[in-house]
């Protein structure tokens, strides 16, 4: 693209906010004991809609990308190295060579082609194309659950061999290709809407169908409550889970996903948006000091609000790092780097 969209910067901004959020509450999480409350679950919610966002905006930039093949291959190694510095600086949560959110982007920028082109070659038939893959990715997920393998975190970031390392890659892992194209997939079908400013017009077609994701997300929470079962859970017995990615997990993600995509899009602020041109950087940068800190809370013995005033800091404090950050060093970043690599190195 040529001119950027300030709102999608916003976009990217709130995405790897929520993603630092998450993993900072990982690591300085509260007391088993601690008792729940409603802001437990606004924060844990919002966590919930960090990866997903994260997703779909990055499929968003690959359907405006005018990258030649290897410039895709130099940007995806780029990410899978990316992805072993994280683990080494994170091993507390992550194993050396865990496949992990970048390197499911390094997996969608190499197979670019095949998920954005049904979108640029039928334009006419964006909604049935994103209507198929959302459809086809809930019955695979609700009848063949198993594929997804296990639902603890230590199999899920074990990587042995190499054949694992696949597994995790492809359906296993964290962040596996299936079924996390959907979210990009989503990305690509919301970059085919653009019109009078608003990358997602609000329609009616859109409105009903967030309604009907909201009604789903209000039903499955008064059945949970009503049958004493956990809503959601990033692991575990839940009605939703992240660890793997179940049916309804997808259902309310993709409902979230497009509610704040379009929030966003109507606040006219720029106080994100450095955060946002940056924000590959910053999520490359976030665990260094929760790798580095991490042992201040090894009994997890933090009160709620201790850790909800830890998190909240150190995740609101990367907003003001991002400005300081671009006023000062603006060639010293990740995505600097990077378009200067493919720019000198491949032609």
């Amino acid at each position: 693209m040529g001119q950027r969209i300030e709102h999608v910067d916003s976009i990217r901004a709130v995405a790897v906010l929520l993603m630092v959020m998450v993993h900072a509450a990982a690591t300085w999480g509260p007391s088993p004991s601690s008792q729940p409350s409603i802001l437990v679950y606004i924060v844990s919610g919002l966590g919930g809609l960090a990866a997903p966002l994260f997703v779909t905006v990055f499929g968003w930039g690959c359907f405006h990308s005018s990258s030649t093949p290897p410039q895709r291959y130099l940007r995806a190694g780029f990410l899978l190295l990316s992805q072993l510095a994280i683990n080494v600086t994170a091993p507390h949560l992550f194993d050396v060579f865990t496949p992990g959110v970048l390197t499911l982007f390094a997996v969608l920028i190499l197979t670019q082609p095949l998920w954005v082109s049904p979108f640029k070659n039928f334009h006419e038939r964006k909604n049935i194309i994103l209507w198929s893959s959302i459809s086809t990715t809930l019955i695979v997920v609700y009848f063949a659950s198993g594929l997804q393998g296990s639902n603890q975190w230590d199999e899920r970031i074990e990587v042995s061999t190499l054949a694992k390392w696949f597994s995790h890659l492809l359906l296993t892992g964290t962040y596996p290709l299936f079924p996390w194209l959907l979210f990009a997939i989503l990305g690509s079908w919301i970059a085919t809407q653009e019109k009078t400013g608003l990358t997602f017009p609000v329609t009616k077609g859109a409105v009903t169908s967030l309604l009907t994701g909201v009604l789903f997300c209000i039903v499955t929470l008064l059945y949970s409550e009503q049958n004493d079962i956990d809503w959601a859970k990033p692991k575990g017995d839940a009605i939703l889970t992240f660890f793997p990615a179940n049916a309804p997990f997808l259902i309310a993600a993709l409902t979230g996903v497009a509610i704040l995509w379009m929030l966003i899009q109507t606040v006219h602020s720029a106080l994100l948006n450095p955060l946002g041109k940056i924000s590959l950087s910053v999520y490359l940068l976030h665990f260094i000091p929760i790798g580095l800190f991490h042992s201040i809370d090894e009994n997890n013995d933090w009160s709620f609000e201790a850790s909800l005033f830890t998190v909240l800091i150190y995740t609101l404090i990367w907003i003001p790092i991002a400005m300081l950050w671009l006023r000062l060093a603006p060639k010293v970043n990740a995505e600097y780097a990077l378009r200067t690599l493919t720019k000198k190195l491949v032609k």
